[in-house]
This record gives structure tokens, sequence and C-alpha cells, in this order.
């Protein structure tokens, strides 16, 4: 029997691809999935480091392993992503199980250190934490999906919010070669993938350190949006998350032009007042926001427009909250992810006075969640009896008699049906008869076009 690992992921569409990485580098050696944990031989935690919930969900879950680990000691437990990056001491201080401690610009050193800890008896000095280290080298890949794939194509971040852990998890940006991209990108839609997402913590930075090309012209994300186009006009291509400053009216003409390039475009807010934006240190003003927003609107009548906001922010007065209010009131998203301000460590407003109580942060957040959710209920019923190509995900997993997918625009969408009819990868015209907060239910019209079939590999994912 083959050893087997598990591998359990927090936070965001780049830690989701990691572990896909990692996950290919263990079929390598030789191992295979389990969805169950006692089961596992080797079990990864690929931790997020944004909020502070999913750092207390970790240490429940490390508690719940020092366990198997008495009753198997040959276990290998390793803690990867921004938390093994950010919190090694502590880590290693409350959880000295730990086997494996790997960064997410060290995640090609896995086998290695892997090896390591199995030869040294799980010596804790097993651990991949450089920053400086180069973060593009190609790894296997076991994708957990059959229909959409994620490509990393920049890594890191240069800018320094106050309130973001992120650059000292993941390190300055640096952009992948457009060779190795768009190689990937062709062996994906040549295996009949139907949809990628380009993954950088600043994707849309892609390029700006990279040199031009030989015939002058310069390597950019809008550049890049275009070659991929090229490639296959055909497939569906989204990307995650850009950043207002990178934003110009040349990348939102080729955004607005390129068939390939879904009509979504998520860009965090943040903020909706330019003095809680300053303390931020966002760069921008929302003023530039609303004219980014406007100018996709004017160009892609349509679009779906997503975001991320934070609430309870250093010194967020009840006006600079009520400035995120009328922000979201105008502008109308079309879905949004908010959270309460949670301080973290190696910031640098850890060291400011966290002075918004608890309690206000909580209201504000429901304040706000419950604007959002109205807006969205209310621009979903707009769309009723409309029709949309849906690209089939899979069955609904809560109800077997209906399968379910996206339109162009990210909104998920469940119809009855089967998959011998519509299988996973095909492209369907769904007609909605039915709106909600997150979605529709529609009825399908006709099967546009048919995948070629592919098994479906499922990660753990929080």
């Amino acid at each position: 029997m083959k050893p087997r690992y598990y591998i359990q992921t927090y936070g965001c569409q780049m830690n989701v691809h990691d572990s896909e990485r990692m996950a290919g580098m263990l079929d390598d050696l030789g191992y295979e999935p389990t969805a169950v944990a006692d089961e596992a031989h080797v079990i990864l935690m690929n931790t997020c480091a944004v909020r502070e919930r999913p750092e207390h969900k970790l240490y429940s879950e490390l508690g719940s392993l020092r366990k198997l680990k008495k009753s198997n000691p040959d276990l290998i437990i390793g803690v990867a992503g921004c938390m093994a990056q950010r919190e090694a001491d502590g880590i290693r201080a409350r959880v000295p199980e730990v086997d494996i401690l790997l960064g997410p610009r060290n995640l090609h050193h896995l086998p290695h250190l892997l090896r390591r800890a199995q030869s040294e008896h799980h010596n804790q000095n097993a651990d991949g934490l450089d920053l400086e280290c180069d973060p593009t080298p190609a790894t296997p890949v076991r994708r957990s999906s059959a229909v959409s794939a994620y490509v990393d194509i920049i890594f890191g971040c240069n800018f320094n919010c106050t309130y973001c852990a992120v650059p000292s998890a993941r390190g300055r940006e640096v952009s992948r070669s457009p060779q190795e991209v768009l190689d990937e990108i062709k062996q994906l839609s040549d295996l009949g993938y139907r949809e990628v997402t380009l993954l950088g913590q600043t994707v849309n930075a892609y390029g700006h350190d990279l040199e031009k090309l030989p015939d002058g012209s310069r390597v950019d994300f809008a550049w890049l949006l275009e070659q991929i186009n090229g490639i296959n006009s055909k497939l569906r291509v989204r990307f995650t998350s850009p950043h207002p400053m990178y934003f110009n009216q040349r990348l939102i003409e080729s955004i607005a032009a390129l068939p390939a390039v879904c009509e979504h475009l998520h860009l965090p807010l943040q903020s909706g007042d330019n003095e809680c934006l300053k303390r931020m240190k966002r760069t921008y003003t929302i003023e530039k926001y609303r004219r980014i927003i406007d100018s996709i609107r004017e160009k892609i009548p349509g679009v779906s427009v997503t975001t991320d906001a934070i609430v309870g922010f250093c010194g967020e007065s009840e006006e600079e909250f009520a400035g995120t209010l009328r922000a979201f009131e105008e502008i109308q998203f079309d879905q949004a992810y908010m959270f309460a301000y949670s301080p973290r460590h190696t910031t640098e407003a850890w060291e400011w006075a966290n002075d918004v109580p608890h309690e206000t942060k909580q209201r504000r957040l429901r304040e706000l969640i419950d604007l959002q959710n109205h807006t969205a209920r209310e621009k979903n019923r707009a769309l009723v009896g409309g029709s949309y190509e849906v690209l089939v995900e899979g069955v609904s997993d809560k109800d077997p008699t209906r399968l379910m997918g996206r339109t162009r625009g990210n909104k998920l969408v469940l119809f009855p049906g089967e998959s011998d009819n519509y299988p996973v990868g095909s492209f369907v015209e769904v007609v909605t008869h039915e709106a909600f907060l997150w979605g529709f239910v529609g009825e399908a019209q006709r099967l546009v076009a048919r995948p070629a079939s592919r098994k479906i590999i499922e990660l753990s994912v929080v």
C-alpha cells in the first residue's frame, strides 16, 4: 500500500493553488491522497495569516494532531503557508511535534524537507523559510478541478499596507517569466481546461520587474492578457487580486476588448474614506477607485464587480465608516468580502492603538453586511429571466437533482439536470427564473459545448 498524505488548506485562492503544488510533489514521491487525516502518513496544514480566526483554528487543529502523533510516532506533521513563515518560532514553541515549516516562497523544497524530516527523526530544523528564495521553479501540480485551473503569474507584494501581514509572509514581488506562464496556459488549454484564474497578491503588477521584449515592447498585465487570448479566445480567463494603483486605461480597454477575459472584476476597496485609506497606506483615493469602476462599467455594460472591505480599522470614526456605507450604496457591488479589523503581528498597525471597541466593529460589520446583502439580492432579482452561458462545475452539494456552475460574471447558477446530459466542464445555456443572495436557480436550454472527461481530485479546503 502506498503511503498517504492529507492536506488542509486555509485562506485564499493562492493557498489553494499552493496546496495543489504540494499535492503534485507528493504524488511524484509515490504518495497518494486521503480525505481522512487519521489515515495519513504525512499531514500538511497550509495556513493563512490575514485574519486572527484561521490562526486560532490552526492551533486547535494542531492540538488534535499532537494526540494523533502520540499514537503514530512516524507521522510527519508540516505547517506551510503564511503562518509558517511569520510565526515559525511560536509554532515551534507551542507545538514541538511539528516536523516541517514551509513558507510560501519555498514550496519546491518540500521533497527535500520531507526526506530530511524522516531521516532526522522529525527534527524541527527541517524548514524552508527563506524570503529571498526564488519562488518560481516549476513543480508538479495535482489540480483540484477538472474544469478550472489556477496559474501563478506573480509572487509577493511591494505595497506596505499598514494592516496587512502578507508582505512579511510572501516577500517582494517577483514575476514569472512570460514564456513559463504562456506555456502552462497553452498546456491547460490543450488538456481541455475551460477556465484559468491568474493569481498574484497584486496580480496587475505583473511584468514591472521584467525586461522589455526584443522588439522593445513592454511586458505588463495587459500584454499578458492579450497573449493568453491569442492562445485560445474561448478559454475563460479570470484574475485576482488587482490593485487600483496598477489600473490604467490601456488595461481597462484590454479587459473590455478581449473575448477570453470574463466580465467580472474583483477590486479591493477596503474603505470608502480617504483619511482611513491614508492610514491603511492604500495609495489611492475613493475618487480614483470610483473612476476605475465607472470606466469599467462604461466599457463593459453588465460587468460584475466584487470587492473586499475592512471595518473598524485603527481610528475609524463614525463619519469614516459612513463613507464606506456611502461607497457601497453608490457603487452597488455584486458581492463583497467584509471583515472586522484584526490586528496582525509584524504589521505597522500592530503598534497602534486598536481604538475601535469590539462591539462597535461588530455593529458596523452587521450594518455593512446587511446593506450589501440587500444590494446583491436586488441586483440578482433584476437579472431574472436572462439567458447565461454557464460552465458546469458539478452536482450541487445540497441537492443532487441539480447541477451547479458559474456565469462569465461569476454568478453561481443551479439548474435541474443530470451529468450524463450536461457533463462537468460543458457550457450550458441557462435561463434564470429565481434569484437569491448567492445567485440563481434556472432551467437549461441547450448544451453549448461538451468537454473531454477528466477525473476531479478534491483537496480539503477551509
